[in-house]
């Protein structure tokens, strides 16, 4: 008689002797699969529920199955599933983690000037264009937010942009305000981004616009750290001086260093005829400063937020200089925002520093408010303009027009408006 199979769990020892009979020369038998110690000692309740239920065996399967080498087959082969599972979720954690100490080390090799912030952003937005393909954009939990964003923008660039206008637009992102230039009816749309995914979907983006009738240029290159000639001079059709320069959201990057800033503001002046606009969104100086003056100097790294944004500070040097950004560049924090950017670094833009050194490049002020405050005094003048659609997207709880909770704070106040125009 050959060796007897493997007694199946579901079936006691008694019942196996009286049907197999007793052998006791037979010792050798076939080793059953086991999860390592360290698996076990590793999966959580979830994982040990489902192992319960993977090793029930049901009494359908025990009148279909009288073999016990086929269920025993099953059985390891459940348990070789469920091995497998959990060595993809540790090599999906490993990963993650890897992924965070990279960043957490590009972060502080900025913080400490050892680089510059140009490679992080670059990464970022690559990575970014990826992932919001694969999202629908209506079930972002920051919806609202940046419904109310688009509005600001909206408003801002038919405040200063005309019929027939060449724009220039810095870090033009995906190409989000290629319509609104259209509604603004330019005639030519140069965008320049230091991403190049970003400028690949944004071209994606223009030629699904069956309906825009003005000239787009997408250009891949650095709007901040270097000369546009260099970027623009392969594309003989841009059509400089622009009448608009506009830079939305990313106007911070440059104030990483002075030298950073001052060719920026530059590139804004040689890009613009006099009497053009150069204008923009940037995260207020002052809201910021507010924030930080209720941290004491023992704070190392002062940082603030809610379920939808954070704010962190990588040193206290602003309590130390007596509450001032001094020097007003290369004030480094890092920002977070649900669904859109993740922990990357970004600069204080004391306001002053940027409108003091805009006079020395022929800009003069022409605006600068807060987004809860031009919001409130635009949205009179849109009411007509805006879709039904629009207008349900900034509808708030309460019936009246904006944005509300959490985001209120990441947007409203975060943010400010400024717009400059070039007088010499």
């Amino acid at each position: 008689m050959g060796l007897r199979p493997e007694k199946p769990i579901w079936m006691s020892q008694e019942q196996y002797d009286r049907q197999y009979g007793t052998f006791a020369e037979e010792k050798v038998k076939k080793p059953a699969t086991k999860q390592p110690e360290e698996e076990q000692l590793k999966s959580n309740a979830i994982d040990e529920e489902s192992d319960q239920k993977a090793e029930q065996v049901t009494p359908e399967e025990v009148t279909q199955d009288q073999e016990p080498e086929k269920l025993a087959f099953r059985l390891q082969k459940r348990r070789r599933q469920r091995y497998d599972v959990d060595e993809r979720r540790k090599k999906s954690q490993l990963n993650r983690m890897r992924e965070e100490q990279i960043k957490r080390h590009e972060i502080d090799m900025t913080a400490n000037k050892v680089v510059n912030v140009d490679q992080i952003i670059r990464e970022h937005y690559n990575e970014r264009t990826f992932v919001a393909k694969r999202r629908r954009r209506n079930l972002s939990p920051i919806i609202k937010l940046r419904n109310f964003n688009n509005a600001i923008k909206y408003m801002l660039i038919d405040k200063f942009t005309f019929p027939g206008n060449v724009v220039l637009e810095l870090g033009c992102g995906k190409g989000g305000d290629l319509r609104k230039y259209g509604a603004a009816g330019i005639s030519q749309f140069i965008g320049i981004d230091i991403s190049n995914a970003s400028i690949v979907e944004a071209q994606k983006r223009f030629s699904s616009m069956g309906n825009l009738d003005y000239q787009v240029v997408l250009i891949t290159g650095d709007c901040f750290g270097e000369s546009l000639g260099t970027a623009v001079e392969p594309f003989s059709e841009c059509r400089f001086p622009c009448d608009v320069v506009s830079a939305q959201f990313c106007l911070h990057y440059a104030f990483e260093s002075e030298e950073k800033a001052r060719r920026t503001l530059l590139n804004v002046t040689k890009s613009l005829r006099i009497g053009g606009y150069f204008f923009g969104t940037i995260p207020d100086s002052e809201f910021i400063r507010f924030k930080l003056n209720k941290f004491p100097k023992d704070v190392e790294k002062p940082s603030w937020g809610n379920s939808i944004y954070k704010v962190t500070f990588e040193n206290n040097d602003y309590q130390k200089n007596d509450n001032e950004f001094s020097p007003p560049f290369g004030q480094m924090y890092t920002y977070w925002l649900e669904d859109a950017i993740d922990n990357v670094p970004e600069y204080v833009i004391p306001f002053e520093s940027l409108r003091s050194l805009a006079d020395e490049y022929g800009l003069e002020l022409e605006l600068q408010m807060p987004f809860n405050t031009f919001f409130v005094q635009e949205i009179p003048n849109w009411l007509n303009k805006f879709s039904p659609r629009m207008l349900e997207g900034l509808q708030r709880s309460d019936g009246k027009l904006g944005v509300e909770g959490d985001e209120k704070e990441a947007a409203s106040y975060f943010y400010t408006v400024f717009a400059f125009k070039k007088v010499r």
